[in-house]
């Protein structure tokens, strides 16, 4: 037999150039509503983020007391150092990692829930807030230390970017399909470019062979299995995590604005799936929503600048030749905007002035939005007071 390693072994230097964001690195994101309506999503949807918020709970616990052990240990950065007591704890993006993997392991329900892509990414997050505790910022400030906080301000699950150097590497949430095969599932013979239903469609997996452009040893042109890669229909966000729980792939079907002048703004963001960069799943309290109150959304966030209308950059243009500066001043009921000529030459023009004001229809309309949500305040305090006569009892005086 040979000799056992001793020696830890390292990959080395990546040979291929580094990826970086094209251009100056600017990343612009768009909100895209997820019309989910089937009973088995929204519970499937509903377990994720209560997996979720289970792993990040007992990866910030665990932080937390290796934050409080870190400032106990004062003695030992003193003699070893901050960085060897960090590496000690596991204070560390690694350490934290590893700890959710624990976690993971160690629970048995939350495996056919989400997947480790999940929970490393989560505990990346919970990284970022120990990291603004630890160490300080420009300024010298430092953040306090990452709470637990609460469920219902748990709406956020951060998602794996794309891969733009290794072609069809999945993301933890992919969007599939394209622009064209949306507008062309759901386009109302010319009238509209999209009018999409109420009741948005369950999306199935691609079935059927896909020819691979390679030829076989007997000459016969290859395929193989059509994958979501494949799906150039109507636009979905899936979720190809958690291989345990036998139910396949999550989808979800992506309802996208279909107003005449949002079209622009849509094929800004979506008509290069090249640009695509990353999926957040997001959720938002809404009463009235099925399944337990809750929507959701897919956040993404694409390669390169926002969406700005042709008439705004005009605007824009046209005050920057103007050669003024100005300033705006918000108040209670009113904005002021001052503008006034940059080189401060009075022979060059005056100051400006404009203020902007509430017109009588909006006061009454704000008035009667206010009024109304007062009356659905009190009429709630009535109900709660009604079935819950004992709670609210008169008090001692």
């Amino acid at each position: 037999m040979g000799a056992a390693r001793t020696q830890r072994t390292f990959r080395g230097k990546n040979k291929a150039p580094k990826w970086k964001k094209p251009g100056d690195g600017q990343v612009a994101v768009m909100v895209l509503p997820l019309a989910v309506t089937d009973p088995a999503d929204l519970a499937r949807l509903s377990k994720l983020f209560g997996a979720m918020w289970n792993i990040k709970r007992a990866v910030q616990r665990d932080a937390r007391a290796r934050v409080d052990a870190y400032w106990a240990a004062f003695h030992e950065r003193d003699r070893d150092g901050a960085k060897a007591v960090r590496q000690h704890l596991g204070l560390s993006r690694e350490a934290l990692e590893r700890c959710a993997y624990k976690h993971l392991e160690a629970s048995g329900h939350l495996k056919h829930h989400v997947s480790k892509a999940l929970a490393m990414h989560m505990a990346d997050e919970v990284w970022n807030g120990v990291q603004r505790h630890l160490f300080p910022d420009a300024t010298g400030n430092r953040f306090g230390k990452p709470k637990l906080g609460r469920w219902y301000d748990f709406t956020r699950i951060p998602g794996r970017a794309r891969s733009h150097t290794t072609e069809r590497k999945w993301e933890t949430f992919r969007l599939v399909g394209s622009l064209h095969g949306h507008a062309r599932a759901y386009s109302d013979g010319g009238r509209h470019p999209v009018q999409q239903p109420r009741r948005m469609p369950v999306l199935v997996a691609p079935s059927g062979a896909v020819a691979t452009g390679k030829t076989t040893t007997s000459g016969k042109p290859g395929t193989r299995k059509a994958t979501w890669w494949d799906h150039t229909g109507p636009l979905a966000v899936v979720f190809a995590g958690g291989p345990d729980s036998g139910r396949g792939d999550l989808v979800l079907p992506v309802r996208i604005p279909q107003q005449p002048g949002q079209w622009a703004r849509v094929e800004h963001f979506l008509i290069d799936p090249g640009r695509w960069h990353k999926v957040d799943l997001v959720r938002r309290r809404k009463a009235s929503a099925p399944g337990g109150g809750w929507v959701y959304e897919a956040h993404l966030m694409i390669l390169g600048p926002g969406y700005t209308a042709p008439s705004v950059c005009a605007m824009r243009e046209q005050a920057a030749a103007m050669d003024r500066i100005g300033g705006v001043d918000g108040n209670v009921s009113n904005i002021s905007i001052v503008s006034f000529p940059a080189s401060l030459d009075p022979a060059e023009g005056a100051p400006a002035s404009t203020e902007i004001t509430l017109s009588p229809q909006e006061r009454v309309l704000l008035e009667r939005e206010a009024k109304k949500r007062r009356g659905r305040g009190r009429a709630l305090e009535r109900s709660r007071r009604a079935t819950n006569a004992a709670q609210y009892g008169l008090s001692r005086k």
